[in-house]
């Protein structure tokens, strides 16, 4: 991304998200999320468009815990330990198979350099793509914004506490063959729709037509 880009990404943000933060506040979490994507990423080139990404779900994710956005909208947030197969798995199926009152996003622990090859193929099998997904690492900002965290073969302690927190126990899909990365795609897909069920008949959910917004 040139600098031109890179400056009208940052005045988008600045925009958007206009009366909530200042410009060295939009500034911080920018450099921020660079930092943290520093310590994963491969491709230089991609890192400042991932960067802005990064930044931007951060501060839409504060933005809520500061009461900002609508009300009726539920953050599911998905944490698996590289947040390069499970959860964005978890998330991707989160958003095509939510209501428009449902906003899906996924982090790791310790994030892996890029989402695995064989996650993207089996989901593109299921018709659920994951072409801008990319691994990120915890924050607090996010967690503070999830409604319900949704952890994927972590433990119970390396969740910070959350309004609604649960585990799945879903073994990993690095270093696994096609045939067991389906095979954890198609538990995941059947425990996300049952999560999405489970929410919708208590209240949380308003289970409207539509998709739900990803932010993987």
């Amino acid at each position: 991304m040139e600098t031109q880009d890179r400056d009208r990404e940052f005045e988008r943000i600045v925009d958007e998200l206009v009366g909530r933060y200042s410009r060295e506040e939009v500034a911080g979490v920018v450099a921020d999320s660079r930092s943290r994507l520093e310590e994963t990423a491969t491709v230089g080139t991609y890192l400042p468009v991932l960067a802005q990404r990064f930044a931007t779900e951060r501060l839409r994710s504060l933005a809520k815990a500061r009461g900002g956005p609508a009300k009726g909208v539920t953050h599911l947030l998905f944490v698996c330990n590289g947040n390069a197969g499970r959860s964005q798995m978890a998330a991707a199926f989160a958003a095509a198979l939510g209501s428009e009152a449902v906003v899906a996003s996924s982090a790791g622990l310790n994030p892996l350099q890029e989402v695995l090859p064989d996650v993207r193929a089996a989901m593109q099998e299921k018709g659920v793509g994951l072409p801008e997904a990319y691994p990120k690492p915890v924050t607090d900002d996010v967690f503070a914004a999830a409604d319900v965290v949704i952890g994927l073969g972590v433990a119970e302690g390396d969740l910070p506490q959350a309004r609604q927190r649960t585990l799945w126990d879903i073994p990993p899909v690095v270093d696994r063959g096609p045939a067991e990365v389906r095979a954890a795609r198609d538990d995941i897909e059947a425990r996300v729709r049952s999560l999405l069920s489970d929410l919708a008949d208590d209240g949380t959910l308003n289970h409207s037509s539509g998709g739900g917004h990803a932010s993987r």
